[in-house]
């Protein structure tokens, strides 16, 4: 019988292996005679670029892992994709259809690799190979055994009891030997997949070379993984499953990830957003460790899911991600994530407004009408129209002018009929009564992750529905993280663990001193005008004032219980909130060359973003070192989710966020969208996925997981 590429996967199902070519190009799908194919470096280099290419899936690193989790700090919007998802309501059981679609697209992305591997063991070891051969299949190996454990990760802390398919699969006959263990054996088997995953993790790190090229695995990029891998497993054996203290694969995982940090190849980017833009991708600091690839001509499509929201709700036209509803997807951030920027990283706004800013670029007294205008009437040719960003979000911090520019009975601070600021005991004493949430204080305000979307916008009709850039999988500041994780649990944030260079809170510390860094504009004046490089006029002297009657704005002074009429000034107000008024245009506007100054060089700002204090605890420290990694990764690669796993706490965290009362926002959860459509069933089960029951119909050696 003719074999054909077909790959048989899991579930009986049987999909053809596209044709070899480049990896950034359109896929193009044919049949190759597999007899004849891959038993050349260069023809299974070209298999190995489609095993790449199945990254780019939305259940894999896509927006599935945002629109579909909820988790204690961001929960997916109201409408359509709410709706359908079961998942984010942690009400689903084995016959769900996105459970069963991430499951059937990570196997089919693992019978690539377990080709590719077949391959390099028949034809990488044949007498009288050449040593450039033998070298090429080395890596060739190496690259699809990081790929292969890489997959098998997303699945072990998905559905945990997973069966391990290590063979290329030619026959249907040949699934009948795929098994798992019974649901009460569900822990062994995931400890045979760790270990399965950890095996290849290290043959890869041993194969690979240090300097990777764009979008592949080297070196340092299994060895990051491998220490990630050991983290996970030591916090499960510690805190999920308390079957031990985890000290051997914390060590382990220290291990590995000093390697990447005394490597010398790796540093934390000067300036945070330059991760995610595509221009300053790989110019300076080297953050990547690992990426999926993209072109610029790729666009938006396929990526993050079609309407996903992540990256744009249906090219809405002057939203920035999506519509006010919500309609059809996205993540938002809940009220205590937003907080635990303000309780416990104060002023950290760049992080904060690359990760969540969410607003539109309106246009406003346009030809003397105080008001939103944005029709062509209003905008002739798209020219001289004021455009201001409405943004939905209250907080001391971050709120400098820009709320003031909006002159809308659904902004937040357009002429109250009551105070709107409420003043209150200790630091952060400061807040508004009534949240942004179109109009009504009980709707559940509408953050959205955006960190994957294009800037600068600085146009009327500007959506983010094209991101052009590369998707970051694993940063070097990921790497300082878990570094100082596995450290803090080795002893404490201060000592140094056994085999490192860095105490923990050093480690910490870089990353938050990364977080000060902001782009500096030292002639910025109240005459600047808002978007610098556009034909729009309005200054910064204009929107530090609303005029609902000649020069006199309404505000609330201090302690008053009613708005009163007073004029603005431009100057203090520039003075009082130069450094956020900076970091804010830097953001917007993404120079080409910007001056970076730290928050702290300053006496205004020198407490934004503190260091981590060496007198934490243990436990302290990896409380609030959980916090750090949202505040940092957030979005990134589902992490809050796979973090309260892998701790066993996510349906407890998620109870206490929905009753608890939120000391900055003044309210709970528990009358919100996220209050009264999650968790209602709050059953510990709901931490894992159950095992598809269409793959347990097709196949009865496979046992469904505990609790489904």
């Amino acid at each position: 019988m003719k074999n054909l590429i077909k790959i048989i996967i899991a579930g009986l199902i049987v999909v053809q292996l596209p044709a070899c070519k480049k990896f950034t190009t359109a896929e193009i799908k044919t049949e190759i005679d597999l007899s004849g194919f891959g038993k050349t470096p260069t023809e299974a280099s070209l298999l190995l670029g489609q095993a790449y290419n199945e990254l780019r899936n939305n259940n894999i690193t896509g927006s599935q892992f945002y629109r579909a989790f909820t988790t204690d700090y961001n929960v997916p919007a109201t409408g359509t994709t709410f709706a359908q998802s079961a998942i984010a309501r942690l009400n689903y059981d084995a016959s769900d259809g996105e459970a069963f679609s991430i499951w059937t697209d990570h196997y089919k992305a693992i019978s690539r690799p377990n080709l590719i591997i077949e391959r390099a063991q028949a034809f990488g070891k044949v007498p009288g190979i050449s040593a450039a051969d033998s070298t090429n299949w080395s890596r060739i190996e190496g690259e699809a055994r990081f790929l292969r454990g890489f997959l098998y990760f997303n699945l072990v802390r998905l559905y945990r009891n997973v069966p391990v398919i290590d063979k290329f699969f030619t026959e249907l006959s040949q699934i009948e030997n795929v098994a798992n263990l019974p649901a009460a054996q569900m822990k062994e088997q995931e400890g045979k997949v760790y270990d399965f995953i950890i095996n290849d993790l290290t043959m890869a790190s041993q194969m690979l070379a240090s300097a990777p090229e764009r979008g592949r695995a080297g070196k340092f990029t299994a060895l990051a993984y491998l220490g990630k891998v050991h983290l996970n497993r030591a916090t499960i054996a510690k805190h999920r499953d308390m079957t031990g203290d985890g000290a051997a694969d914390y060590q382990s995982a220290v291990a590995a990830l000093q390697q990447v940090i005394a490597s010398g190849q790796y540093a934390l980017k000067t300036y945070y957003p330059d991760n995610f833009i595509r221009d300053k991708q790989y110019a300076g600091n080297r953050e990547f460790i690992f990426t999926v690839e993209f072109e610029a001509l790729d666009g938006g499509a396929g990526r993050f899911g079609d309407n996903s929201g992540f990256i744009n709700n249906a090219g809405a036209v002057g939203d920035l991600i999506g519509s006010v509803a919500g309609a059809n997807g996205a993540s938002f951030a809940n009220d205590f994530g937003w907080s635990a920027f303000d309780f416990s990283s104060p002023g950290d706004m760049v992080r904060r407004f690359w990760t969540f800013e969410d607003g539109d670029f309106r246009s406003f007294e346009t030809n003397g009408v105080a008001g939103l205008q944005n029709t062509a009437a209003d905008c002739p040719n798209g020219g001289n129209c004021e455009i201001y960003i409405r943004t939905r979000e209250p907080y001391q911090y971050t709120r400098p002018y820009w709320f003031e520019a909006v002159n809308n009975a659904n902004s937040f601070r357009y002429r109250p009929a009551a105070a709107d600021v409420v003043t209150g005991p200790g630091v952060n004493n400061r807040w508004f009564s009534t949240i942004w949430g179109d109009g009504n204080a009980n709707n559940t305000p509408i953050m959205q992750f955006v960190k994957f979307r294009r800037n600068p916008l600085t146009q009327p009709n500007s959506t983010g529905a094209i991101y052009d850039a590369d998707i970051p999988v694993m940063r070097y500041a990921e790497v300082l993280l878990m570094y100082a994780e596995a450290g803090n649990e080795l002893g404490s944030p201060t000592a140094v663990p056994a085999g490192g260079i860095l105490t923990p809170v050093d480690a910490v510390n870089l990353v938050r001193d990364r977080a000060r860094n902001f782009v500096y504009y030292p002639t910025l004046t109240v005459n600047s005008k808002i978007i610098e490089n556009s034909t729009y006029t309005r200054t910064y002297a204009d929107i530090f004032r609303r005029v609902p009657t000649s020069n006199v704005v309404y505000s609330l002074t201090p302690g008053a219980t009613n708005p009163v009429l007073t004029i603005l000034q431009a100057t203090d107000t520039m003075t009082k909130y130069f450094n956020q008024i900076c970091a804010f245009r830097g953001i917007r506007e993404v120079p080409a060359a910007p001056t970076i100054r730290n928050f702290k060089e300053f006496p205004a700002t020198a407490g934004f973003v503190p260091d981590f204090s060496g007198a934490l605890s243990q436990t302290q420290f990896r409380n609030d070192l959980l916090d750090e990694r949202w505040r940092e990764l957030a979005g990134e690669q589902n992490c809050r989710w796979y973090d309260l796993t892998r701790y066993g706490t996510l349906i407890n965290r998620i109870t206490t966020i929905k009753n608890q009362l939120n000391l900055l926002t003044k309210r709970t959860l528990a009358t919100t969208q996220f209050g009264s459509s999650v968790l209602t069933n709050p059953n510990p089960k709901f931490q894992y996925l159950p095992i598809p029951q269409q793959e347990i119909d097709r196949n009865k050696n496979l046992k469904q997981n505990e609790g489904f």
